[in-house]
C-alpha cells in the first residue's frame, strides 16, 4: 500500500484461511515500511501536475521501483507468497468522471518479483458508477465484523459502519495530510502523539473556514482524492496567521467534530440506535494520542462510544492487509468492492492478475 503521506510504501505479509467463501482465520505474519527515496517522494508529490508522457513514465518506473522494494522484502524474511496484491499510488480520482488513478505497474511488479501480481483495484467499481472507494469495507466486513464502526485515520480520514450486517463507508475528510504539512516547516515528518497539537489553542474562526467547505456537508455516499486535500483544505490552514500549535490542536478538533458528525448522520439515516457504540481506529492518526482524545471527548457528546486502539500491527498495517485481502477476494472470483458502499449499481471484483514465471535461483 502507498498512502498520501508518501513516508513509504507498507508492506504486509499476510495469512488468510478461507473454506467454502468463507474466512476462518487471518493473521499478519510480516510487516515493516520500506522509506522512499527523496528522489521518489518528490517524483509522486509532483506527478498532479506532470505530463502525459512524465505520467506514463512515472507508471511504468514506479512498478519498477515498487518491485525492487518488494523483492528486498521478501529477501529480508526468506518469505515466498502465492502472489503479491498491490494498490499503487493515486494520482487521480474522479469517479464523477468514470476516472481513477494508480500508478505502479502490475506487469513490471510481476517481472522484477517473478511472483503473480493483483493490481489496479478501483478501476472496475468506478466504470460500474461507484466511487472506487472506500475500499476498507470489504476488510471491515471480512476482518473487523465485530466492531460498529471502522475508523481508519490515514492521509484521509475514512469511516465504515455496520449497520446490522449492512456496511455504509465514505470518506470524512482530511487528517494526516495535513497534520504532517503543518509540521513541515519545524522540519519534522509528523507530530509524534500528538503533542505539539495538545499544547496549542483551538481558533474558532480557522474552525469554521474549514468546516464551510461543501464536501463537509455533502450526504454518503461520498468520496475524496488527495487533490481535494492539497487544493481546497491544506491551504486554509497554511495561509491562516495562527501559531503551528493552534494550527494542530485546530486542525485534530476539527477532524474529531466532523467525525462525530457523519457518525451521528448515520446513526439518524440508518436508525441505528445502540446503548453503546463500538469503533475501531486505526491509520498512522491513530498513534496520535491528542487527536484520539479529541474524538473521545466530541463523540461522548452525542453519543456513548468506546474508542478501540489496536496493536502496532494492525493500526499501521491495516490497508496493506486489506489489500492482500482484496487480492485473495480477487483470485477467489469473489466480490471485493461493496455497492452499498461506493453506490455502483453492483458489487465489484477488482483487480488485474499478471502473471509470470517465477524466477530461478
Amino acid at each position: 500500500m502507498s498512502g498520501s503521506s508518501l513516508d513509504g510504501l507498507d508492506i504486509a505479509f499476510c495469512e488468510f484461511q478461507f473454506a467454502n467463501k468463507t474466512l476462518h482465520n487471518w493473521q499478519i505474519l510480516q510487516a515493516e515500511t520500506m522509506p522512499y527515496s527523496e528522489d521518489w517522494q518528490a517524483r509522486l508529490r509532483n506527478l498532479p501536475n506532470a505530463n502525459g508522457r512524465d505520467l506514463a513514465l512515472a507508471h511504468a518506473h514506479f512498478g519498477q521501483y515498487v518491485g525492487e522494494l518488494v523483492t528486498v522484502f521478501l529477501e529480508k524474511y526468506a518469505i515466498q507468497p502465492e502472489f503479491i496484491a498491490s494498490h499503487g499510488h493515486t494520482i487521480f480520482h474522479f469517479p464523477i468522471q468514470k476516472m481513477t488513478l494508480q500508478i505502479g505497474d502490475g506487469a513490471a511488479i510481476a517481472a522484477v518479483t517473478g511472483y503473480k501480481v493483483v493490481a489496479d483495484f478501483r478501476t472496475m467499481d468506478v466504470a460500474l458508477g461507484g466511487q472506487g472507494a472506500p475500499m476498507a469495507p470489504i476488510a471491515d466486513q471480512y476482518l473487523f465484523s465485530e466492531y460498529d464502526f471502522m475508523l481508519n485515520l490515514g492521509g484521509i480520514a475514512n469511516i465504515t459502519a455496520n449497520v446490522n450486517g449492512k456496511y455504509i463507508a465514505f470518506d470524512i475528510g482530511g487528517a494526516n495530510q495535513v497534520l504532517n504539512k503543518l509540521v513541515e516547516p519545524l522540519g519534522l515528518e509528523y507530530d509524534e502523539g500528538g503533542r505539539l497539537a495538545a499544547s496549542g489553542k483551538l481558533n474558532e474562526s480557522l474552525l469554521q473556514q474549514a468546516n464551510a467547505l461543501p464536501y463537509h456537508h455533502e450526504t454518503y455516499p461520498k468520496s475524496l482524492g488527495n487533490d481535494w486535500v492539497r487544493e481546497q483544505l491544506i491551504p486554509i490552514y497554511t495561509q491562516f496567521d495562527a501559531p503551528v500549535e493552534d494550527k494542530l490542536h485546530t486542525a485534530c478538533v476539527q477532524i474529531a467534530r466532523q467525525t462525530a458528525n457523519d457518525i451521528t448522520q448515520l446513526i439518524q439515516q440508518e436508525n441505528f440506535t445502540k446503548p453503546t457504540y463500538r469503533l475501531l481506529a486505526t491509520g498512522g492518526g491513530a498513534f496520535n494520542h491528542f487527536l484520539i482524545q479529541c474524538l473521545q471527548t466530541v463523540c461522548n457528546e452525542h453519543f456513548t462510544i468506546e474508542i478501540i486502539v489496536p496493536d502496532a500491527a494492525v493500526i499501521g498495517f491495516k490497508e496493506a492487509a486489506m489489500i492482500a485481502l482484496a487480492g485473495v477476494l480477487r483470485i477467489e472470483k469473489l466480490p471485493n468492492f461493496i455497492a452499498s458502499v461506493t453506490g455502483a449499481r453492483q458489487d465489484a471484483i477488482g483487480g488485474a492478475i499478471y502473471e509470470t514465471q517465477r524466477k530461478r535461483d
